[in-house]
């Protein structure tokens, strides 16, 4: 099976993380302008139910399956086997989870008032069930993983821009949503069909997958619970659909926030899981590095949506849209807290093989958001579904920081943490200067971003932060230019002792002393680097 570089691959995931944002940042703004706000929200619903379902029915598969399917990926009869097995193990769950969903369609009022909708995405959560991008990505097909996927989401949006035209056309947008997914899991079946011989395999073993699986299915079920379900509890207690809409724009702003952050993080996982076995000093200096960055992204883009969060509405989805300013400016900070979730998730506890922490952390946030949304969303709406999704957030990340203080307390220093405190602060403030601005909402949102950006930058460049330090050290290499020295950093003698091109090494931390007796997994190649 050809094999691309880590570099192509790298290339790959981030045209297709950009091709999705900018999809997103067209499409967004002209269903919510069209549409009613209702029937946005309608389709929203049908959409989180719909998400919310295929975490049943696919049980964590997405993120085991990659793992599996890397691990036998040069053995083409194991990589069927295994293939096969996961997928039996889907159908199971896929035909249970459907059966009752449909009984419900039935049963359920709000879900019959919405029949015609609900039975298009069941439809479309059954064939995701069957779409196997964990096998392309197990595979490493990045090409074919963006190509597709560019492809099917300007087809969605031309789709959109001739179809949905009227306030009323709620069902046809929905339907055209769901449509181009059943497509787009369709072509991964048919050249799944084409990759792989399912002949002469032998009996399957489902049995062995039974405990490593149920870790990633506990954290794919309980991180659905929490991000998705708290939209469907929203619809079912309001008497409408119009909250949801409200909360959902506020999660999708949310989302392409997120998209960003996870970029970095999505580098930094095979790196720090090499690392964390054969090297503990670098693994300490990059995850110091990668969490100063995170940190101050995650950081930047909560000020920037408390700050800025009208003019963005306005802006986005026009006025009607107002009564989701405050469901916007506390998204801003359930997106902090779930990227330095994520971060600690999938930097800190998946490279030393504790996922079983990380599941339990999830699974501890799926009764607090379930009594928080039933608590909060019947009387405040979307404001109570996003402070409910808040306080799971928060929660998830002690867990999880509690779980990883020894590595933390080690790789980080609090004068950095600090340091990276001030200047976003500093730049709120002069964010918030800026929103007096007498301008547009375009120009305002501009302006506003520079002179966050800016004042961000001059304050960490005279407190010395970190982060700030290695942004602009990152352009005058790239314009051949004289870096800035660090005062935290020192001076190295022997190239080797430095990471990737200016991450600086540190004291020794042996990582694997400091949490005790782990079993850190076998490090990635170049072909097997990217799990997750």
């Amino acid at each position: 099976m050809k094999s691309h570089s880590v570099k192509f691959n790298a290339v790959m995931n981030t045209l297709l993380t950009a091709s999705n944002m900018l999809i997103s940042v067209i499409t967004l703004p002209y269903v919510t302008r069209v549409l009613s706000v209702e029937g946005y929200g309608d389709v929203t619903f049908a959409q989180s139910l719909s998400t919310w379902l295929s975490a049943l029915c696919l049980v964590g598969i997405p993120t085991y399956g990659i793992r599996e399917c890397a691990r036998v990926r040069d053995d083409p009869q194991a990589l069927a086997k295994t293939v096969k097995e996961l997928l039996s193990i889907v159908t199971v769950f896929t035909m249970a989870t459907l059966s009752v969903f449909a009984a419900c369609i039935y049963l359920v009022p709000r879900l019959r008032s919405l029949s015609c909708l609900m039975w298009i995405f069941l439809i479309s959560t059954l064939l995701l069930s069957y779409g196997v991008e964990w096998f392309f990505q197990a595979t490493e097909q990045y090409e074919y993983i963006t190509i597709r996927s560019v492809i099917f989401k300007i087809i969605s949006l031309i789709a959109i821009l001739v179809f949905v035209r009227h306030k009323d056309d709620w069902l046809i947008y929905g339907a055209i949503i769901a449509l181009v997914a059943c497509a787009n899991n369709l072509f991964n079946i048919t050249r799944l069909l084409h990759t792989l011989s399912f002949k002469n395999l032998g009996r399957s073993n489902l049995r062995k997958h039974g405990k490593s699986l149920i870790s990633f299915a506990a954290l794919s079920i309980a991180t659905a619970i929490y991000q998705s379900f708290d939209s469907v509890l929203l619809g079912l207690l309001s008497p409408n659909n119009i909250q949801v809409a409200f909360y959902q724009l506020a999660s999708k702003l949310r989302n392409i926030c997120w998209q960003v952050v996870n970029a970095i993080v999505g580098v930094l996982i095979p790196r720090l899981s090499y690392y964390a076995k054969n090297n503990p000093a670098q693994y300490t200096s990059l995850l110091r590095r990668g969490f100063g960055i995170t940190l101050n992204l995650s950081l930047g883009i909560a000020n920037y949506l408390l700050a800025f969060a009208y003019p963005l509405i306005v802006l986005l989805s026009s006025e009607k849209y107002a009564a989701a300013v405050i469901s916007v400016q506390i998204i801003g900070f359930v997106n902090f807290f779930s990227c330095l979730s994520t971060f600690i998730g999938l930097c800190v506890l998946t490279p030393l093989d504790l996922e079983r922490k990380l599941a339990m952390a999830n699974m501890a946030g799926v009764p607090i958001s379930l009594v928080a949304n039933f608590a909060l969303d019947g009387t405040w709406g979307a404001t109570g579904a996003a402070i409910a999704v808040l306080i799971a957030e928060f929660v998830i990340f002690t867990i999880q920081v509690h779980a990883s203080w020894k590595i933390l307390r080690n790789a980080l220093r609090l004068g950095d943490m600090l340091k990276t405190l001030i200047i976003n602060v500093i730049a709120l403030i002069a964010g918030f200067a800026a929103v007096a601005l007498p301008l547009a909402e375009i120009p305002l949102l501009i302006v506003g971003f520079f002179i966050y950006g800016v004042t961000w930058l001059i304050v960490g460049l005279i407190i010395r932060e970190d982060s700030t330090i290695w942004a602009i050290n990152t352009v005058l290499s790239l314009l051949g230019r004289q870096q800035i020295q660090s005062k935290t950093t020192p001076k190295h003698k022997n190239k080797q002792q430095r990471i990737d091109g200016g991450i600086n090494d540190v004291s020794p931390t042996n990582v694997t002393s400091v949490i005790g007796q782990v079993n850190p997994r076998k490090p990635y190649n170049d072909q097997q680097e990217r799990r997750y």
